[in-house]
């Protein structure tokens, strides 16, 4: 409870002597996270498209079997995509028809596959720079998809459900995320400088941490004035000028 106490009180302190300071490193922190956020991070875009698997079978003995078997071809299909089998024709449709030039590397890093257990829909999500150009590499790598499995495997069970489109905003940066972080960071800074100032303040400024903390004994106490006040009370002083008595008899004894 004693330790407790000493910490609030130590809070207190701090933010009563060191506010200005606090505010200070708040305000910068939330500055320089809007200037990271409006100028400087690149916002991208993200654009899906829905693909489902299912083969076409009128038999409905076997159409129970052909479901689950097409559902757990959704994740060779999720590998399938991720692979040059499916990004490098897609690569070579976007800058034949599109004018898009994106490395294999870059579509390979902006490329995402989602799925739900036990479904067979799954999504095709890309993330890029242009808003435009997101819906439309989701879309020619969904076409790509779907040729390239008809080669590869021979089945005809994919089925573009729903094309991506252009998305309205952006997803990154998180605008209000990032000026919050800042906001925090900011005051947390302060917060650390003024407590490293103030833990490492040795001054004494009160009589009784000498006497009760350290124990000893008080001989007195010496005001402190500063150069600009004792310039002060030297130019207030008048100095005394003889009268006219003083300086009769003062010739009269230079005479005698």
């Amino acid at each position: 409870m004693m330790d407790q106490t000493v910490s609030f009180g130590f809070f207190i302190r701090l933010v009563r002597k060191y506010w200005l300071t606090i505010v200070s490193f708040t305000v910068a922190g939330l500055i320089v996270a809007a200037g990271l956020t409006f100028f400087v991070i690149t916002p991208k875009y993200q654009s899906s498209v829905q693909i489902l698997v299912n083969r076409k079978d009128t038999n409905a003995a076997t159409e129970y079997a052909g479901q689950q078997a097409d559902i757990q071809m959704v994740t060779t299909y999720k590998e399938l995509i991720a692979g040059q089998v499916v990004l490098k024709p897609a690569k070579q449709q976007l800058s034949k028809r599109y004018g898009i030039e994106r490395s294999l590397s870059t579509l390979k890093s902006e490329v995402s596959v989602t799925s739900t257990a036990n479904s067979q829909v799954f999504s095709i999500s890309v993330t890029d720079t242009n808003a435009k150009a997101s819906a439309t590499i989701a879309n020619q790598i969904a076409r790509s998809f779907k040729n390239q499995v008809q080669k590869i495997i021979k089945v005809n069970n994919v089925t573009i459900v729903a094309p991506a489109e252009t998305p309205n905003g952006s997803v990154s940066p998180k605008k209000p995320l990032n000026m919050l972080a800042g906001l925090v960071a900011g005051l947390l800074l302060g917060l650390v400088y003024a407590s490293l100032r103030m833990l490492t303040d040795r001054r004494v400024r009160v009589m009784d941490f000498l006497t009760d903390d350290l124990g000893l004994t008080s001989l007195g106490l010496v005001n402190h004035q500063n150069q600009y006040s004792i310039k002060k009370q030297v130019s207030n002083l008048t100095v005394a000028h003889p009268t006219h008595d003083n300086q009769i008899t003062s010739q009269t004894m230079k005479r005698v």
